[in-house]
């Protein structure tokens, strides 16, 4: 009888197939047991996108940050790459810390948690922001970030009431979602300050029973505004309108496109019946969006058709 020694990998295709394994989250945090030699191959991949929705999870990954015996800060330096944080201006000291460390991040979907007590009356901010307070430690923190997909609520947290686009932070852009409502967004201005900018939403809350001749004109020219600042790179500009009922949703947006004084196929409508799923800039409900958006632009060139979708 002969014998037949084991089949053994080399350490490049073992790599190759605990990382593809790693892909679902349930098998990688059963991976790390394995070895050690394993558990730095699936770290990498567990630790790219990082989730921090509560205060809970936010202190446990601290802990791990503080108290891992295999990894040093260096290693969520370099290889967080994806980070959706909620800030809780009551506990704001573990969201600096975080952002702190976490300077590798590429995609960065950022949520201020409400607060109850408020400087300035309610009526005047957005809600899940900073209720008027500026905290510096948080814009020290972001400064150093450079991401290229951002999403989420901008005020107040560098500094500004508005978000100031010359900055450094925003250089890198290529993807930009705005969660702000639409009374915040119709002033700002700068946007032909993202050189990098080809991805640009709006969120647009719409109330059935509330259509203002006033709101449309006001959004109509925010949105040609920024169409015409960003003419050259900007490659889809979608507008998301949210708690619209399904059949008015195409009146919606016809009340806005008929205010623009010059169409532009880059503009796109959808609607959005669930606001509250994920759009974090890295999820993948956010990358459907876009993909859609895109494919809207180029029938909207072919046909010069208005065009209305429904995720």
């Amino acid at each position: 009888m002969t014998f037949t020694p084991p089949l053994v990998l080399p350490h490049d295709v073992l790599r190759l197939v605990f990382e593809y394994a790693a892909e679902d989250n349930k098998t990688a945090l059963k991976l790390v047991l394995v070895s050690h030699m394993t558990q730095r191959w699936v770290d990498r991949i567990i630790y790219a996108v990082v989730n921090l929705h509560r205060q809970t999870t936010c202190r446990a990954f601290i802990r791990t940050i503080e108290s891992s015996p295999t990894k040093r800060r260096a290693f969520f330096e370099t290889h967080v790459k994806a980070l959706s944080i909620a800030y809780d201006i009551r506990d704001d000291d573990r969201t600096v810390k975080i952002l702190s460390i976490c300077r590798g991040v590429t995609s960065l979907t950022f949520w201020v948690v409400p607060v109850l007590r408020v400087i300035q009356p309610v009526a005047s901010y957005p809600p899940f922001c900073l209720a008027g307070l500026h905290n510096n430690e948080l814009a020290a923190a972001l400064k150093p970030l450079r991401p290229k997909r951002l999403s989420g609520i901008l005020y107040d947290v560098l500094g500004a009431p508005h978000p100031q686009f010359h900055l450094p932070f925003f250089a890198s852009l290529t993807h930009l979602s705005i969660r702000n409502r639409w009374q915040d967004w119709v002033a700002w201005d700068g946007f032909h300050l993202l050189p990098q900018l080809t991805h640009l939403s709006f969120d647009f809350r719409v109330n059935p029973r509330n259509s203002s001749l006033k709101r449309n004109i006001a959004v109509a020219r925010a949105l040609q505004n920024v169409l015409a600042q960003c003419s050259t790179s900007l490659i889809v500009c979608a507008v998301l309108v949210l708690f619209e009922a399904k059949p008015s949703i195409a009146g919606a947006a016809a009340a806005v496109l008929q205010r623009l004084t010059k169409p532009d196929p880059r503009l796109v409508f959808i609607h959005d019946p669930e606001p509250f799923l994920d759009r974090g800039a890295h999820s993948l409900r956010e990358e459907m969006i876009w993909e859609l958006a895109k494919q809207a632009v180029h029938r909207q060139r072919t046909s010069a058709v208005n065009i209305v979708l429904e995720i």
